[in-house]
């Protein structure tokens, strides 16, 4: 029997709303909850995973979407990563939308969820997983989210880390379902580095996140990929907070970046076990680890903090620019030479490039 015959078989629900899924879940436990399948449907396909039921959620409308509080951002746990780079969220979770942005292709990036990113990987206690992912975790982990589930017996609202094990494995009690992410908003910078295992979108082999906080001049970093889970570096926060112009939202001083950097590389030991990543990046070596770390940071740091007086190299770099253009017209004119090149008009738009 072939391997699509075994999955038209396997009974498959489609819940029409958290409740309906509740109660799926409540009468059969060790159920897969299934959201865009970019994961699972893999395994499943592949009978690494041979799941007694599947509960599909992507139709549930309440675990789908972004809401803006005062305080705070809600993202659905269905959220689609495409919809994480929305520039509604790009605008408030900078560090968020480049992380989804780094995850697989588009048409990944269409059906992938946030909940399913998250969730991912080994559960507590099993096996590491082939093909696990957690990209956005080291973000929320910057930014301090906390995760909302529901069960049968009511919600329950925790801190994004506390749902994995010691191990890294998830860690949801039988019959939960994550239902979304609650995110503070501190509106200061945030940047977002990973480094996979392959040029372009690639499973993380690191990846760093850190996020600034205005009112209390604090910086929060958080790294994936020395740990079966993302983890907090509040050492090297600490030390970067002090040396930021939280006037200007800058750097005043360019070896800050280095030194953070290296701050970040040295204080970071590999486990001898695989990390989120899995066995597909267990054997890197520790030295490129460290090497790796140390670039995501700068990088990440340069992305949320530039250097003290960008704005005006940035507007100097503007007018040298605009000068070129007229100096360029200038001489075409003076040696007699065709002012437009030949292309359409703004008018004409690109028609002229279809042959009309």
């Amino acid at each position: 029997m072939g391997s699509g015959t075994v999955v038209a078989e396997r009974a498959v629900t489609f819940p029409g709303s958290v409740r309906e899924a509740l109660d799926v879940l409540a009468a059969c436990p060790d159920a897969t909850v299934v959201a865009g399948g970019t994961e699972v449907m893999a395994l499943v396909n592949a009978g690494a995973v041979v799941p007694s039921r599947l509960v599909v959620i992507d139709r549930i409308e309440e675990l789908r979407g972004v809401w803006f509080a005062d305080q705070e951002i809600v993202l659905g746990s269905a959220t689609t990563c495409m919809d994480l780079m929305h520039s509604d969220v790009r605008g408030v979770l900078p560090a968020l939308a480049q992380a989804a942005r780094a995850i697989g292709a588009p048409g990944i990036r269409s059906r992938a969820t946030l909940g399913g990113n998250l969730l991912s990987g080994k559960r507590s206690g099993g096996p590491t997983a082939p093909a696990p992912t957690r990209d956005l975790l080291t973000v929320l982990v910057a930014l301090n989210a906390v995760a909302v589930c529901r069960s049968a017996d009511g919600w329950r609202q925790i801190p994004v880390l506390e749902l994995y094990a010691r191990d890294g494995g998830v860690d949801l009690p039988p019959g939960e379902l994550l239902t979304a992410l609650r995110v503070p908003m501190s509106g200061g910078p945030q940047g977002f580095m990973k480094v996979g295992t392959r040029a372009g979108a690639a499973r993380p082999l690191v990846t760093f996140a850190l996020a600034a906080d205005l009112p209390t001049r604090t910086v929060t970093c958080a790294i994936g990929g020395f740990s079966p889970a993302a983890v907090r570096v509040d050492h090297a926060g600490q030390w970067l907070a002090e040396h930021v112009d939280w006037e200007n939202c800058a750097i005043p001083d360019p070896t800050t970046y280095p030194r953070f950097a290296r701050l970040i590389a040295e204080g970071l030991v590999v486990p001898s076990s695989a990390g989120p990543a899995g066995w597909t990046t267990a054997t890197v070596p520790q030295e490129y680890r460290e090497l790796a770390a140390e670039v995501c940071a700068r990088r990440a740091l340069v992305r949320a903090l530039p250097p003290a007086g960008w704005l005006e190299q940035v507007a100097e770099y503007q007018q040298r620019a605009e000068f070129l253009r007229h100096r360029a017209k200038v001489e075409r004119a003076e040696r007699g030479l065709r002012a437009e090149p030949p292309v359409p008009g703004q008018g004409a738009g690109f028609e002229g490039m279809r042959g009309e």
